[in-house]
C-alpha cells in the first residue's frame, strides 16, 4: 500500500518538515542596529551614510533620518565591515565576524546595537589611526554570542584618548589661542 494518498501526504509533510528545519537552520541573523550621533553634542546625526560590506563586497546601505537610526541584517557565515561616514566627517568603521555561529545556534538571531559617533575633519591633524577598524566582535562559543574583541578595544583605547585629546584641543581652538603648535606641546 506505497501508494496510498494518506501515506503520501505523511511523506510529503515529513519532507516539507525537515526541509524547513534546514532552511531555518542556515536562516539565522545578527540583526546590527544603532544610532549615528555627533561627537561633541550627542545629537543624532541625519545624514550620514552606513555601508556594510560582505567579504569585502557592497552588501547594503542606508542613509540616517533625523533620528540618527540605521538597522541590517547580517547572514551567519561571512566576515562583514559597517562603515560610517558623512561629508566633511571622519569615516569609522568596525568588522563584524559571524563566520564561527555555529551552523544550529540556540537562538535564530542575536541583536548587535552599535552606536558610532562622527566629527569634522581637521586637515592639518593625522587621523590616519580611523583608517584601522575600531572594533571587532565575533562569535564566542564559551558565552554563545557576539562579543566585541576586548583586547583589541583595550590595546586602541588609550591611543584614541589621546588622539581625540588633541582633536579636542585643535578643534576647540586651544593651540590656536594659545599660540602653541600641536607638536610644540607633544614634545
Amino acid at each position: 500500500m506505497l501508494g496510498t494518498p494518506a501515506l503520501i501526504r505523511t511523506l510529503l509533510v515529513t519532507l516539507l518538515l525537515a526541509a524547513g528545519t534546514a532552511v531555518s537552520a542556515q536562516r539565522f541573523q545578527v540583526k546590527l542596529g544603532g544610532k549615528v550621533t555627533d561627537y561633541f553634542s550627542g545629537d543624532a546625526m541625519k545624514g550620514a551614510l552606513v555601508r556594510v560590506l560582505k567579504a569585502g563586497q557592497a552588501d547594503q546601505q542606508a542613509t540616517t533620518k533625523g533620528d540618527g537610526r540605521y538597522a541590517f541584517i547580517l547572514e551567519r557565515g561571512w566576515r562583514y565591515e559597517v562603515w560610517f561616514s558623512k561629508k566633511d566627517m571622519i569615516t569609522k568603521h568596525v568588522i563584524i565576524d559571524t563566520r564561527e555561529v555555529p551552523a544550529y545556534p540556540d537562538v535564530p538571531f542575536y541583536d548587535m546595537d552599535l552606536q558610532m559617533t562622527l566629527f569634522p575633519w581637521i586637515p592639518e591633524m593625522d587621523l590616519s589611526l580611523f583608517e584601522d577598524p575600531l572594533g571587532m566582535a565575533a562569535y564566542k562559543g564559551n558565552v554563545r554570542n557576539m562579543s566585541w574583541e576586548t583586547p583589541l578595544s583595550e590595546q586602541f583605547r588609550p591611543v584614541l584618548a589621546k588622539l581625540m585629546d588633541e582633536y579636542e584641543k585643535n578643534y576647540k581652538g586651544y593651540y590656536k589661542r594659545t599660540g602653541r603648535s600641536q607638536q610644540e606641546i607633544q614634545h
